[in-house]
């Protein structure tokens, strides 16, 4: 399997320069690329440029996670695959697939990244269909995938449809395919896409929206995905400069080492290998930027908007720096511009968390597909149900209450009342009426994994988040958990019992637990999984306990990925009266980092 390889590729432009001067077809193609993320490019090779055999090895190459089992995506007339992965750790990883014909390369390499890398289809149904022709590089970042689909194949010519588009929605950069894609978009025999929408090849923003001076976040690449842990030193911090055309990052006094410069191209998007190189960065100091002319600010803001996204804080942008509220919005500026000093636990978490999730909601690439899909009356945003189980009507209203206030826009909420009987206390029956809440109501001898599962079952939603009855969640939770489950490509998202409210003490503990990385453990309390991973693995399991965990194992054993966001929002309480979970309070309080003798609302709101 050993080929000699005379290039690396680093960068994506000069991959994507390679691939534009294949011959066509290509038959036999070898490619070495630097990391993961160059994967993508290969998906945008014109449908000519096909292969018979096709080697690509990853120099850098790290496992998602420790269970990690990558699987070929669907590529029909596979004859031959050969895989390898390093043994531990870090190392290159190398694959060849041998077909029984020529096949497009762009097709080979959207099945090769399954292989290599954690993404997911879809999240619901009766979603439109995308497709890509002739996209730039920077058009990758308005997709809810990472590679681009290319036009839709039809497997068999008997199967073409009377008046059926290959795809919905159509992504095109260049203007000449594009006046083809629309000359007959009304002709049924001849439709590729119904609606062709043009793609600026130097913004990447949909030439329709109105947002083509904002910056671009590509969710799949400027994410905070693997960021190190609040308990954990940092590796040091940056201090930023704007030299010769480029963002030149150089450590601080106090850096380790291993720190060392990184350069960043003013006009090109941050990379995949870059962001992965900051995640142990804690801060970059804007304060010696400065520029001459109004287009540079405007693009440095473009590489701030996507730093912020991986959660690396950016911090003391001068004043002189006049731009930054129109471009990055109030908010998010008011953020980089504050000072910062080191800081760990819930300090540090309380600017990060509020600045990188600003910056993927505002500049976020899907979302502004979807924000245009929902003006044509197609919604790419998935909705999310609620499920909430009770045993203690009089405890509720409070928790349905946070719920109703979530600032994620599409949210149903399902009540289970389980084994409650007569009229319900007053103020529970308000809540429900005023938060439209769906309700139903089970015997008390069902077991509570079955009471779960009906309460699924009635769910509208294309996400379904299991809530408990007696923790405390503040307004960003679902809004994270959605946000976690675009940009992670997991099949279950959810927080962790990171913060722990001991109600006998009156204390809240923050213990450590790692969060922003794939993994299996996530809290009952706050779980989210798709509707079609739910019917896959079969919904909750009718147990009477541990129904979490069913759950948990169950996406495990069926291939599924978890991952674990931020666990601001989200607080577990330990109430005085009682607990199903037997542990000493005290073993609790000595397992934490950071302790504070109160309750701490700033946890809840952060």
């Amino acid at each position: 399997m050993e080929r000699p390889l005379n290039r690396v590729f680093e960068s994506a432009q000069d991959l994507m320069g390679f691939v534009e001067e294949l011959p066509q077809p290509a038959g036999e193609v070898t490619v070495a690329v630097a990391d993961v993320d160059l994967i993508r490019i290969l998906t945008l090779a014109d449908p000519a440029t096909t292969v018979e055999t096709f080697t690509l090895r990853i120099e850098r190459w790290e496992t998602p996670h420790k269970r990690w089992n990558g699987r070929l995506g669907w590529m029909p007339g596979v004859i031959r695959q050969e895989l390898r992965y390093p043994r531990s750790g870090a190392g290159a990883a190398e694959v060849e697939i041998g077909l029984r014909q020529p096949a497009p390369l762009a097709a080979v390499a959207r099945a090769i990244y399954p292989l290599f890398a954690v993404t997911r289809g879809h999240h619901g149904y009766g979603y439109v269909g995308l497709g890509s022709d002739a996209l730039s590089l920077v058009g990758l970042g308005l997709l809810p995938t990472p590679t681009a689909p290319g036009v839709p194949e039809v497997p068999v010519d008997h199967l073409d449809g009377v008046g059926l588009s290959l795809a919905d929605y159509g992504l095109v950069s260049d203007q000449v395919r594009l006046a083809e894609l629309v000359g007959f978009k009304d002709d049924p025999a001849l439709t590729v896409f119904r609606h062709p929408l043009a793609v600026d090849p130097a913004t990447g923003h949909l030439t329709v929206s109105d947002r083509g001076q904002a910056p671009l976040v590509d969710l799949n690449v400027h994410n905070p995905v693997g960021r190190f842990q609040g308990w954990v030193d940092p590796d040091g911090s940056y201090r930023a400069s704007l030299v010769e055309g480029t963002l030149r990052l150089e450590p601080t006094a106090h850096s380790a080492e291993r720190v060392v410069d990184v350069v960043l191209p003013l006009t090109a998007p941050v990379r995949g290998a870059d962001v992965r190189g900051l995640r142990k960065i804690e801060a970059i100091d804007l304060s010696g930027v400065s520029v001459d002319d109004i287009d540079t600010e405007r693009t440095i803001y473009r590489r701030l908007a996507e730093l912020a996204a991986t959660g690396v804080i950016l911090h003391s942008l001068p004043t002189e720096m006049r731009i930054a509220e129109d471009v990055l919005g109030k908010d998010l500026a008011g953020l980089v511009r504050q000072t910062y000093r080191p800081s760990s636990g819930l300090v540090r978490e309380l600017r990060s968390v509020p600045q990188r999730r600003l910056a993927m909601e505002q500049f976020g690439g899907f979302f502004e597909l979807a924000e245009y899909t929902q003006s044509r009356g197609h919604r790419l945003l998935p909705k999310v149900s609620v499920v909430l189980s009770t045993m203690r009507p009089g405890r509720v209203a409070a928790v349905i209450e946070a719920l109703a206030a979530q600032r994620y826009p599409d949210v149903e909420i399902i009540v289970a009342l389980h084994g409650a009987e007569g009229p319900l206390p007053p103020r529970l029956e308000q809540v429900l009426a005023a938060t439209g809440a769906v309700v139903t109501r089970h015997e008390k001898e069902k077991a509570f994994g079955a009471v779960l599962a009906d309460a699924a079952r009635i769910a509208s939603g294309d996400l379904v988040v299991k809530i408990d009855d007696d923790d405390i969640y503040g307004p960003q939770v679902i809004g994270d958990l959605v946000l976690a489950h675009l940009y992670s490509g997991a099949d279950m998202v959810g927080k962790t019992t990171e913060y722990l409210y001991l109600e006998a003490l009156e204390h809240t503990v923050h213990r450590t637990f790692a969060t922003e990385m794939h993994h299996y453990q996530i809290a009952g309390g706050a779980m989210m999984l798709s509707t079609a991973m739910l019917n896959e693995i079969g919904g909750w399991r009718p147990t009477p306990n541990s129904t979490d965990r069913s759950v948990l194992i169950r996406v495990g054993n069926a291939g599924g990925i978890g991952y674990r966001t931020n666990g601001l929002g989200y607080v577990y309480i330990r109430h005085a009266d009682g607990h199903t979970w037997r542990r000493d309070d005290s073993s609790l309080v000595a397992g934490s980092y950071e302790q504070w003798p109160r309750f701490m609302p700033e946890i809840v709101e952060g």
